[in-house]
């Protein structure tokens, strides 16, 4: 339960104030899985016109340049770990409201942050052309959005005090 909170989370007016936050959440995080194939159309228009495309910029060395975005990449997948941790443990804490809006920032950032790897996959394709990194680092996104997809029962688990997952 929430510690401080003069509004139960069993009562009527706190439930329907958290079921629209988190459908407010959900229809972001699906807008924000949506637009991931966006990046597929691109990544595939580009294939077929400019065939064979080998990126808009001469890459004098191929592998330290795909090291490099992998490496962004997977900093990226720790960064949304310990973010979303943090707010989510800094969110047990205070009044409902306050609870509600920091799941509603999570879910937010983490979304924002699940998305980076196909945004770095698609940077690495037009950069040198490397389709196979790009369908790779677009997985990871869809996974991390999978993941960390705002589910009613986990929003009301962390409410409770109560997380279903691991917060690390």
């Amino acid at each position: 339960m929430i510690q401080g909170s003069p509004e139960s989370i069993q009562s009527p007016e706190f439930r329907e104030r958290m079921r629209r936050a988190h459908k407010a959440a959900v229809r972001l995080a699906g807008a924000m899985i949506a637009g991931l194939p966006f990046y597929l159309a691109a990544v595939e228009i580009l294939r077929a016109v400019r065939r064979p495309f080998a990126g808009f910029v001469p890459v004098a060395d191929p592998p330290v340049l795909r090291y490099a975005f992998y490496a962004a990449a997977v900093a990226v997948v720790i960064v949304l770990r310990i973010v979303n941790a943090a707010l989510l443990r800094r969110g047990r804490t205070g009044d409902g409201r306050a609870a509600i809006g920091r799941l509603s920032r999570a879910n937010a950032v983490t979304m924002v942050l699940a998305e980076i790897p196909a945004l770095i996959g698609f940077g690495l394709f037009l950069v040198g052309g490397f389709n196979r990194d790009f369908y790779v680092l677009f997985f990871v996104s869809a996974v991390l959005m999978f993941m960390y997809f705002p589910r009613l029962r986990t929003w009301e688990a962390h409410l409770q005090n109560a997380p279903t997952a691991c917060p690390f």
